[in-house]
């Protein structure tokens, strides 16, 4: 239970409330001391944008700030940027992951990290901003806003964000960075803004502050622009006009950082997809693209309340099918011109007679009304007695091995490689797919791979001579912490064979 955490500032982010908290206990240089008082937990990791162990974080806040994890996650966090575009199951999970002390999987559920739009690689911050921050409260933090993806500049102060020397998503899993702790470039970058960005920049923070936890799904969102398109002109007849919409938007976004957005033309364009019936989610940034320049008069707010009134599933139209039993007549007639195509052509199958002249129409009809007669007077299928395709098994056997050896000293031989493990080796081979499914069938490549591949104990002795290196280069003592520091060696993780290789490797130096 924590006696003291600071009062989070306007639009700060959790990650700079725990940097602060660790730099005012003066605990900023133990930062698995920081993680442990702070999460009770030292397997919790510093995620700036969507951080788990969030409802360990409340228990610990009780007597100094009581507060919900919803709430945190909702003003604290950038959940409220995707969670709205997602679905309601995917969000819901997100969100379970979230408060939970298991997170490792959030920015692959929630489409993040494959969406194509690139996260900031840094920290960033308007100058302005962090003076008047300064001023006004007498030290720094990181502001939510500024750390979107797609947005460069402060409409406020009119100028560009400045990128810091600090990873977003930094390898130090449980490195808290505070603002004040950063060298700050005080130059001011003006940059014009055009009322289009400006209306942009202003969705960015409604969609922040409009704190929505929820999924609405791709049902809704497809519905929602469709009567978007509809409401504004944008259809020919029952059809959506993409093309009148890729010009509009082309148009409002001409000038601008986004107007490379809507130049792809391939077959999964992007706005024409979002005009379509959904089968994936979309990157916020493009339905704010979208919503700025169509429905300038809607507020986010507005609109969300819109698509939470569409339904969540596509509503099944029940049409009621009139069947009408053909005559006697009619099926005489049709069995007469099937039987007559059968007897002309009693050597071919049913998939060449549907190709004849009335073949395809004839037997259409027949499925539809006289199936069963059909099915015992059309030709038997006949299996094929030609072998296609004949592996020569010992020959791919031998041209897998030789592969192999021929590649074995350059792979291994690479600087910071990855683990010589069958995966890796076999990856690297011609028909690698196959080899995988054959191995029964290919002993040679089978015991070269047993004999040749890398344990992840002797990968770690691999990394252990790679760090004793770097420090001697460097020159550096050779300590035991040294060498499992830039080894990324685990303490858990230490065998015995491991122990006498790192108490070798400082001798060795001494």
């Amino acid at each position: 239970m924590l006696g003291y955490f600071p009062t989070p500032y306007d639009d700060e982010l959790l990650y700079s409330v725990i940097a602060r908290y660790a730099k005012h206990t003066g605990m900023a240089g133990n930062q698995k001391a920081v993680v442990r008082e702070v999460f009770s937990s030292s397997t919790a990791t510093a995620v700036p944008d969507l951080p788990s162990h969030l409802n360990s974080l409340v228990k610990n806040l009780q007597l100094v700030w009581p507060i919900s994890a919803n709430t945190l996650c909702s003003t604290y966090t950038l959940a409220p940027f995707y969670f709205p575009f997602l679905s309601p199951q995917q969000a819901a999970n997100i969100f379970r992951s979230m408060l939970s002390n298991s997170g490792g999987n959030i920015h692959t559920r929630s489409g993040i990290a494959a969406n194509g739009i690139k996260q900031p690689v840094s920290f960033r911050y308007c100058p302005e901003c962090m003076t008047e921050q300064l001023e006004k409260y007498g030290e720094l933090y990181w502001c939510r806003i500024h750390q979107l993806p797609g947005l460069d500049f402060c409409l406020q102060h009119l100028c560009l964000l400045e990128h810091t020397s600090i990873d977003f998503h930094a390898r130090e899993k449980h490195l808290f960075v505070a603002a004040t702790d950063v060298p700050l470039n005080n130059t001011i970058r003006n940059r014009k803004v055009n009322q289009s960005e400006s209306a942009l920049y202003l969705r960015y923070e409604e969609l922040l502050f409009a704190k929505q936890l929820n999924g609405f799904g791709v049902n809704r969102w497809a519905t929602f622009y469709r009567g978007l398109a509809t409401k504004y002109g944008l259809m020919r007849k029952s059809r959506v006009d993409h093309q009148e919409i890729n010009q509009l938007l082309k148009k409002v976004w001409s000038g601008t950082r986004y107007e490379t957005y809507f130049q792809d033309k391939n077959e999964s364009y992007w706005l024409r997809d979002i005009f379509r019936k959904h089968r994936k989610s979309f990157h916020p940034l493009k339905h704010l693209l979208v919503t700025t320049a169509l429905a300038p008069d809607m507020s986010v707010k507005q609109i969300f309340q819109k698509v939470q009134g569409y339904p969540d599933r596509p509503v099944e139209v029940s049409v009621i099918h009139t069947t009408i039993s053909p005559s006697q007549n009619d099926i005489c007639k049709q069995r007469t011109i099937w039987k007559k195509l059968v007897s002309e052509h009693p050597d071919v199958g049913v998939k060449v007679l549907r190709g004849m002249n009335r073949g395809g129409a004839t037997y259409a009809w027949l499925y539809r009304h006289d199936r069963l007669w059909l099915r015992n007077n059309s030709p038997r299928r006949k299996a094929s007695a030609i072998r296609h395709f004949s592996v020569d098994y010992q020959a791919w056997d031998s041209s897998n091995v030789a592969f192999l050896k021929s590649n074995y000293l350059t792979i291994k031989s690479h600087p910071n490689r990855q683990r010589l493990s069958k995966a890796k080796f076999i990856k690297g081979l011609p028909r690698s797919g196959s080899v995988d499914k054959h191995l029964s069938d290919l002993p040679e490549t089978t015991k070269w791979l047993a004999a040749h591949e890398e344990t992840v104990e002797d990968y770690q002795m691999y990394r252990l001579n790679n760090a004793y290196q770097y420090l001697v280069e460097n020159n550096v003592v050779v300590k035991r912490w040294r060498l499992l520091r830039v080894a990324r060696i685990r303490y858990e993780l230490i065998t015995p064979k491991i122990e006498a290789e790192i108490l070798r490797l400082e001798l060795k130096r001494r």
